[in-house]
Formats: C-alpha cells, sequence, structure tokens
C-alpha cells in the first residue's frame, strides 16, 4: 500500500506507514545487543561492563544526528505541505552537508577526551582498558553514523520509510557476520567489536546518500546549494527535543553506572545492560510512531489541516497507551529467559537483571505517550515545549530519582526512577497539550 503524508491517517493507516520505521528502530537496537551478546560471552562480564560504560559517550555525540533528522524533517515537511518543493529540496541537501561536518568534528573531540571522560565517572582501570580500544575505533566511524541517524527521519519524509527497513536488515547481518568474524574468529577482542558495529553504519549512512545524490522516485533529492543560517539553526532548534531526549538518556546511563559502580560493582553494570539492551526492543513501536510523527504532523501543519491535526493527536495517543500496556506484560514475563540468555553465565548477576527488568518494566505503560507527545510538538514546529517534555522526561525528574530513590529503597529505587520520571512527565505533558491546544485546534 502506498501511503502519502497527504493522506487521512486511520490507526490502521499509521500502524502501517509506522511499520518500517518500527522495523527498522528494532533492527538498529540488535546491532549494540548483538555487540553485547558477542562481548558478553566471548570476552567477558568486564568487557560487557566497558561497554555499558563508554557506548553512552558515543551515543550522547550519534544521536545529534537525530536532532537533524527530526528538526529537519518537520522544516521539510512543513515545506512540502505549502508545496514549495525546491525549498523542501535545498533545506534536505542543507541538512545532511551540516550533519556529515557535524560529525567530523565530534569524532576528533571523542578520541582526544575518551580518558579524561572515564576517569570522571569513576571508571576502574580494568573497564577502561576494555572501554578505551572499542570507543576510540567506534568514534572514527561517527561522522557517517550522524548521518545515518538523521536519514531515519529524513527517509520518511521523503516517503520512503521502507528503504531504511531494508538498510537496518543489511546492517544488522553484517555486524552479525562481522562480530563473529573480528571477535570469535581473529580474536579482535573491542577493536573488533567497534569495527563490526563501524561497518553496518556506514550502510545507514553512504547508501543514502549516494540514492539521493542520482536521479529517484522519491519526493526529496540533492541540489546545488550555499548554507543557509537561518533555517539550518530553525531545524536545530526544532529538533532540540529529540537530541536533548537521546542526549540525556546517555548521560543517564552514566549517572545509573556511577550510583551501580558504587552500589553494586560491574555486577550492576552488567546487569543494568541486560535492562537497557532489552529496552530499546519493547519500546521500538513507541520511536516509530514518533518519528513517523514528525513527518506526518508537519506536512498537515503546513497545510494548516486541523482536523487531521486533532485526529492523529487522538489516534497517536490510543496506539502508544495500548502498546505501553502489552510491553509492560511482556517485559515482567520474560524477563528470567532474558537475564538468561545475557548472563546465565554468573548467576549474581543473572538474578539481579531479572530484578531489575521486571521493576523496569513499569516505565513502558506510559513511556510512549511521552515520547509521542514531544515528537507531536516537533511536528509543529514547537522545539520549545518539545524539548521541555523530553528534558523533564529524560533528564530533570530521572535524575533526582537517580540519587534519592536509593537513599529509601537501596538499589530497587534504581530500577524504579525510570517509571517516576515518566509518571510525572506524563502529567506534565498532558497540561501542555491542554494549554497549546489552539496549535493543532486552530482554534482556543
Amino acid at each position: 500500500m502506498e501511503i502519502k503524508l497527504s493522506d487521512h491517517f486511520t490507526c490502521k493507516r499509521l500502524l502501517l506507514f509506522a511499520a518500517p520505521t518500527i522495523g527498522t528502530v528494532v533492527i538498529a537496537i540488535t546491532y549494540d545487543v548483538i555487540d553485547g551478546y558477542f562481548v558478553s560471552n566471548f570476552i567477558g562480564k568486564t568487557a560487557f561492563a566497558a561497554v555499558n560504560v563508554i557506548y553512552p559517550f558515543q551515543l550522547m555525540l550519534s544521536v545529534v544526528g537525530y536532532m537533524f533528522g527530526t528538526g529537519g524533517s518537520a522544516l521539510i515537511a512543513a515545506q512540502q505541505g505549502k508545496g514549495d518543493e525546491e525549498g523542501a529540496n535545498r533545506f534536505f541537501t542543507m541538512i545532511v552537508k551540516f550533519a556529515l561536518m557535524t560529525g567530523a568534528v565530534m569524532a576528533l573531540l571523542g578520541c582526544l577526551f575518551l580518558p579524561e571522560i572515564g576517569a570522571l565517572i569513576g571508571a576502574t582501570p580494568e573497564i577502561m582498558e576494555y572501554g578505551l580500544p572499542y570507543g576510540r575505533t567506534l568514534f572514527l566511524f561517527l561522522p557517517v553514523m550522524i548521518v545515518g541517524y538523521a536519514f531515519q527521519s529524513l527517509l520518511i519524509t521523503a516517503e520512503r520509510p521502507q528503504f531504511g527497513l531494508y538498510l537496518s536488515v543489511a546492517n544488522m547481518l553484517s555486524n552479525i557476520i562481522f562480530d563473529y568474524l573480528f571477535i570469535v574468529v581473529l580474536e579482535g577482542g573491542m577493536v573488533g567489536a567497534a569495527i563490526a558495529t563501524g561497518i553496518g553504519a556506514c550502510l545507514n549512512g553512504l547508501v543514502p546518500m549516494c540514492y539521493f545524490a542520482r536521479p529517484n522516485s522519491s519526493s526529496l533529492r540533492f541540489v546545488s546549494c550555499g548554507m543557509e543560517i537561518k533555517p539550518l539553526l530553525g531545524a536545530c532548534y526544532n529538533g532540540l527535543s529529540e537530541m536533548v531526549e537521546d542526549m540525556s538518556t546517555s548521560l543517564i546511563f552514566v549517572f545509573y553506572n556511577y550510583q551501580l559502580l558504587r552500589l553494586a560493582g560491574e555486577n550492576g553494570v552488567a546487569a543494568f545492560g541486560v535492562v537497557i539492551f532489552v529496552e530499546g526492543f519493547f519500546t521500538a513501536v513507541f520511536c516509530g510512531l514518533a518519528l513517523q510523527a514528525n513527518s506526518i504532523v508537519g506536512y498537515h501543519f503546513g497545510a494548516a489541516n486541523f482536523t487531521e491535526l486533532k485526529s492523529l493527536l487522538k489516534k497517536g495517543i490510543m496506539l502508544n497507551f495500548g502498546f505501553g500496556l502489552l510491553m509492560f506484560v511482556l517485559a515482567r514475563f520474560s524477563a528470567p529467559v532474558i537475564a538468561g540468555l545475557y548472563v546465565g553465565y554468573d548467576a549474581e548477576v543473572c538474578a539481579m537483571a531479572e530484578e531489575a527488568l521486571q521493576i523496569y518494566a513499569l516505565a513502558f505503560i506510559l513511556q510512549g505517550f511521552n515520547i509521542y507527545a514531544s515528537a507531536y510538538f516537533t511536528g509543529l514546529n514547537n522545539g520549545k515545549i518539545s524539548a521541555l517534555i523530553a528534558f523533564a522526561r529524560t533528564f530533570l525528574v530521572q535524575t533526582a530519582a537517580i540519587f534519592l530513590l536509593p537513599m529509601l529503597l537501596g538499589i530497587a529505587g534504581l530500577w524504579l526512577a525510570q517509571a517516576t520520571a515518566e509518571l510525572v512527565s506524563a502529567l506534565l505533558a498532558a497540561a501542555l497539550l491542554y494549554a497549546c491546544r489552539r496549535e493543532y485546534c486552530g482554534e482556543g
């Protein structure tokens, strides 16, 4: 079924349009899951802990691509809604160029300051022995990774979400093959794991650039243009919420690791690693619905179609609540199996991971609503409100919970911190949706 941004979207049509993106997110998460499996089982739990300590810093930089992709998609889709195809192509080209240049600068900074960053959070010398070669190797691929993250949203705006799915499948297969080759066969250790991930990242970034550089059947293409500061800053500002959300999430991982190293040592970090790897699978639907909302809402906002905007909000909330309850139940009942798969070789870590996932699962109930609300405001080109919801959810409330709840509940307080943040943020998001209803209703 061919689906256009200009269509009327029922719940079924929203899911059909989001399905390739959901699949893309699920498969993208497997890159880390695959790395985690091979590192944990073939190098050891200290190496697995090192991945969980170092990876958030790499993620914190690479998710700048989400800022370019989501903010740029809303801007491009709004131009398409106004019928300005030339302007849409010009903005599209500038965003990809700027993302690539930004990635080169960040890769250099990451390589230079990784030892200081590791020392700052109290990572042990044993962990950094594994973490430094892994992180520095992965940073070499950062420019292409950032562009790849941007294309997750831009391909939706180009009405080619299935293209992203195909790339993710190829990336996953290459990651499995090269992880096995570099870690198991060649015994390349942490450098091998990073190279395997980096090779896959090249597919997500380079292949779309080649596609849009040539004549194609999508709604977008690269054109000759200079760098216009105002629209670039507008895209960055509008996509700030997604960058804030993902960067805050990465920084939150640092806080979790700091507390876990203090309360439970390497075992705690390894147990939390299982939770984080699994969370991505359970929240893929939320992320997929949010990513497609940026483009669809942006298009109808540009076309001033308030009836469709209200419908998109209502249906998006219904879908996210339904899937949230489903993910909660699945996570609770599958926790023993998942923990055994990753760290079954260590009974203490396995038991800790199982308990952590069962408590953490409460967060899934409201997580989809909060993610969708933030993405909806991004589509409305209201980056300020979108960033406020994202910042409260991923950083402000959760940071307080991470440091305060363990004082009352011990390590269980850490596993409950995410659910606490989702509850408070859901109340905030609901209030903001009501207060700003004029933007999507066209009336007070």
